[in-house]
């Protein structure tokens, strides 16, 4: 149990840290409008024709019915042949074409409503998608901040989508205008009533939707927690993990974990949905006397003959209209949640242009490194972090050889790496190419002059030749170059096998794809990699370059090392001592710091903890020395 009671304390504190800053401010109605008229103004324009059709209609339909039943009489009395049977036909026909075009107000809304959707959340993501891949870092996507804001501002969580807002928006601005066109009607017949009705449904729209939007804030709080939740579900129903989840009987651990969350992430809104019900409860009174009193007014009115039958046929079914203009229905409930996440995408965008520029060098790359990239002094510690993974890492790559760098999980290798590529600066040092600080390189530039082979590449759901063009995607017609690139790597022996060739495609989840084995993407990377040096990179990292491959491909994978890496930078990160002889300079790291230094034969006779770890792995394999 103690493993389950740490996964509810760590939501717990998350849920009160949460809970503590203050809400941002409610999106506005020009910003839900402007999120339409940006994404396709026609569709903006029509949004507006049917809403005013929309707030007109209802009010209509009640107005030309009870002109139909103020007509009856005088039809019946002088028969239909006479001017008050023809006024009674006049109006029925009216009342017919009035009632047709009712009936497709709806399902023109909902055909709106559908496009709208479409193209504003396809604009969203188009803008947060810009948004979280814009930062040349990549701290911004370990950021638990971010990634709240990330999964409100989508509507994964709630299941109440951006794209739905603006039509809601302008639907519910119809509907009060509705409801105000039947008060101004009924004020036409009893002007005290009308305005009676106007500011009591203004009253309890108000009150109620202080409720709604205090529940949609609580909803807020609950990111984190919710997030937990949908991550169970994607465990419970991801290919990726189901291996496991079979195998150590996990089925209804992960349910029962999404159903903690996801209860926990619910009774965090309990309080604003009391108020909801206190509130509704008290409203419902305050309605009920104000139509009891109309009601009466209209009885007495009518027994007096101070309205006629068509004022009383008109009058008692507006009244139905008149909830329109304070009405709160789930439509409301669901703008709310969805306005209290709109500002997450501005917020998301502002920040992490912040971050980008927090980045941001000037200096061209030009044709870097031309002499030696090298690590001065340099630290890091990740922002949650307690003590520095790198700590004082001096280290030289000369141009034209290859590094290896070995070391012991959890050595700092790959926080190396992702200085080296920039997607994080040192905490403190520097990192120079040539002299200069690549903390003053245009970083977009500097990232294209690597190239990386990461140790769980990419699987890209495209066609074998297009996962290698990848790597220099302006290049991807230089077929020769996928080829050459692809026989170095020793891929083209696993395309050779492929059903299509190069026009393979590498996915089960599409019509007639494959996947490959581990060892076979590892590949794959390379020749992707080797596609990006061919067209200017000039710096290639191979992370962890054979932890996929079974021992007898890592051996040719090492006899071909010189063939492969020649005339370039290389630098091969790996925790397989035994492994990475060939190399021109090994760089042992431990502790944060580079300990040794040197071929593989000084470092040997050096005799410490290379040496160890050598001997040890190589004799688990039968290598020597």
């Amino acid at each position: 149990m103690g493993g389950a009671d740490t996964i509810t304390d760590v939501a717990a504190s998350a849920v009160a840290a949460a809970a503590a800053n203050p809400a941002p401010a409610r999106a506005n109605g020009r910003q839900v409008w402007l999120l339409l008229w940006n994404a396709s103004r026609p569709l903006a324009l029509l949004v507006v024709g049917w809403a005013l059709l929309s707030a007109l209609i209802s009010p209509a339909v009640v107005a030309v019915l009870g002109a139909v039943v103020g007509h009856v009489p005088g039809a019946i009395v002088h028969g239909i042949g006479s001017g008050a049977g023809h006024a009674l036909i006049l109006w029925l026909v009216i009342a017919a074409v009035v009632y047709a075009i009712s009936l497709i107000v709806d399902p023109v809304g909902n055909a709106l409503d559908t496009a709208c959707n479409a193209r504003v959340t396809g604009a969203i993501q188009a803008r947060l998608l810009a948004a979280v891949a814009g930062p040349p870092g990549v701290g911004h996507l370990e950021d638990a901040d971010v990634l709240d804001r990330l999964s409100r501002a989508e509507g994964s969580l709630t299941g109440y989508f951006p794209g739905n807002a603006p039509v809601t928006w302008v639907g519910l601005l119809s509907n009060r205008l509705s409801g105000l066109i039947g008060c101004a009607i009924v004020a036409y017949y009893v002007w005290w009533l009308g305005l009676l009705l106007f500011i009591m449904w203004l009253t309890v729209r108000r009150s109620m939707l202080v409720a709604v939007v205090r529940q949609a804030t609580d909803l807020r709080a609950q990111s984190t927690v919710m997030r937990r939740a949908w991550y169970f579900i994607g465990v419970g129903s991801k290919v990726r993990d189901a291996k496991e989840v079979r195998v150590f009987g996990l089925a209804d651990f992960v349910a029962n974990r999404f159903s903690e969350s996801y209860r926990e992430s619910i009774q965090g809104t309990t309080a604003g949905l009391r108020g909801v019900h206190v509130r509704a409860i008290v409203c419902w009174l305050v309605v009920v006397a104000t139509y009891v009193v109309t009601l009466t007014t209209i009885a007495l009115k009518a027994r007096d003959g101070g309205i006629d039958l068509r004022a009383l046929a008109t009058l008692l079914p507006m009244l139905s209209v008149t909830m329109q203009t304070g009405s709160v229905t789930f439509d409301d409930i669901q703008l709310a949640w969805t306005l209290a996440s709109l500002p997450d995408i501005d917020s998301l965008e502002d920040d992490l242009v912040g971050r980008e520029r927090a980045l941001a060098g000037t200096a061209p790359v030009g044709d870097r490194p031309r002499i030696a990239v090298r690590f001065e002094d340099v630290h890091f510690t990740y922002p949650a972090g307690t003590s520095e993974v790198l700590a004082g890492v001096d280290l030289e790559l000369p141009v034209g050889t290859s590094t290896a760098i070995v070391g012991i999980n959890g050595a700092g290798k790959s926080t190396l790496v992702s200085l080296l590529s920039r997607l994080r600066d040192p905490t403190s040092g520097r990192i120079t190419v040539d002299g200069v600080d690549i903390a003053g390189l245009e970083p977009a530039a500097w990232q294209r002059s690597v190239a990386i082979m990461p140790q769980d590449p990419v699987r890209y759901p495209f066609t074998a030749y297009d996962n290698v063009a990848l790597g220099a995607i302006e290049h991807a017609g230089d077929r020769d170059g996928v080829e050459e690139c692809a026989r170095r790597a020793g891929f083209d022996e696993v395309v050779g096998r492929l059903p299509r060739g190069w026009d393979t495609v590498l996915s089960r989840e599409l019509p007639g794809g494959v996947d490959l084995s581990g060892g076979q993407w590892q590949r794959l990377a390379l020749a992707r990699a080797l596609f990006a040096t061919r067209h200017g990179a000039r710096l290639l990292i191979l992370d962890e370059p054979t932890a996929a491959l079974d021992v007898r491909s890592e051996a040719q994978f090492y006899q071909r090392f010189l063939q492969i890496t020649s005339e370039l930078t290389t630098v091969v990160i790996s925790h397989r001592f035994a492994t990475v002889r060939r190399a021109d300079r090994i760089a042992v790291l431990d502790a944060g710091r580079i300990t040794e230094l040197g071929t593989h034969e000084q470092l040997l006779e050096l005799g410490g903890a290379y040496a160890d770890a050598y001997r040890v792995q190589a004799a688990r394999f039968g290598a020597s020395s």
